[in-house]
């Protein structure tokens, strides 16, 4: 394991998880939202999203049960927080469901443009104006 602190790299040696938790356990959800607190705050560095009026927050993505949903203000943004969560699943050996994922542009509300999303050279995520998901 890799832990990145204060312009330090502390690694371990490899962690051995000999049993998981299932999806339909209670506790899945809350774990995973747990796991991910290490890319919210690399997500949060990046200085990505939309800023709330009243409080000046920035919000560059939402965490929830087994979902992670990216917003950014541009796409350059998004390809950033897209590297970025590629990284640390590279890094933990997480598997996020790329082929699960699409890309959607809203304007005002209202979505106004669908592509594909090019993750890498290997993985493009499906483009929903031709009915794929």
């Amino acid at each position: 394991m890799r832990l990145h602190k204060e312009n330090k790299l502390i690694e371990t040696k490899d962690i051995i998880i000999l049993c998981g938790i299932s999806q339909g356990d209670s506790l899945s959800p809350l774990l995973f939202c747990i796991c991910l607190i290490p890319l919210t705050e690399q997500l949060n560095r990046l200085n990505t999203g939309y800023e709330e009026h009243t409080t000046k927050t920035k919000i560059s993505h939402l965490i929830y049960t087994d979902d992670l949903k990216l917003i950014a203000k541009s796409e350059e943004e998004l390809q950033k927080q897209i590297h970025t969560v590629e990284n640390f699943s590279d890094d933990i050996r997480m598997e996020f469901g790329f082929e699960n994922c699409a890309k959607i542009a809203f304007k005002r509300g209202k979505p106004v443009h669908w592509q594909s999303l090019v993750i890498d050279i290997n993985r493009e995520i499906q483009d929903l104006e031709q009915g794929k998901t």
